[in-house]
């Protein structure tokens, strides 16, 4: 089973991420560090295949938020692993990157439909012009616009967010706007977001 690197972005000191290790555990071990031990002398371990960015309150569109990440956002310019970001960790791995990012004027959250744009090793095993209902809950997005001066393509949107899934061209880097390992909303349950984490392990960390 591969090893994973979960790099906890919650705000909170003692901020569990407890529903995203449950999840990400179906597929590999995960060893969980809070953002602010990710220093400036922060090695990452010869047995880990994968980093995991959580998401976050925080809010990428504010510069405070923004500067108490500066050392992931080293590592993420650093590595060449396998990466995996979601929500706020999304946000943050495409503003790494030259990416720009925006804000919708309410919050998004709930089951959304997301239109597959770009079948990749992401997307295995789902059907062309298949809705897939996945977890949101965020108020910033990414521009679609500036994705390509970033290096990404644009793999799903949906009619709330412009850029729900990202690749980049060249380093195993995805991103999510949407929370996969969040299956279940008050008495609604969807499971496709398991799906998108397992192909992540299955297709692109592999072993």
């Amino acid at each position: 089973m591969p090893k994973s690197l979960v790099i906890n972005c919650s705000l909170k000191t003692d901020g569990k991420i407890s529903e995203l290790r449950n999840a990400f555990e179906k597929f590999s071990e995960c060893n969980i560090v809070k953002f602010t031990d990710v220093s400036t002398d922060f090695e990452i371990g010869k047995d880990i295949d994968a980093i995991i960015l959580s998401g976050s309150a925080a809010r990428i569109i504010n510069p405070v938020h923004r500067d108490m990440f500066m050392e992931t956002v080293n590592l993420i310019k650093q590595t060449d692993l396998p990466l995996f970001s979601i929500c706020y960790g999304h946000q943050l791995l495409c503003w790494s990157l030259g990416g720009r990012v925006a804000s919708h004027p309410a919050e998004i959250e709930g089951f959304e439909a997301i239109d597959i744009i770009e079948f990749n090793e992401l997307f295995a095993g789902f059907k062309k012009n298949e809705k897939i209902p996945l977890a949101q809950h965020h108020h910033d997005y990414v521009t679609r616009e500036s994705l390509q001066e970033a290096n990404f393509v644009l793999l799903a949107s949906s009619e709330s967010c412009e850029v729900e899934a990202i690749k980049h061209h060249h380093k195993p880097f995805y991103g999510v706007q949407f929370h996969p390992e969040r299956i279940r909303i008050k008495n609604e349950t969807h499971t496709e977001g398991l799906r998108i984490i397992q192909n992540f392990y299955k297709n692109i960390v592999k072993q």
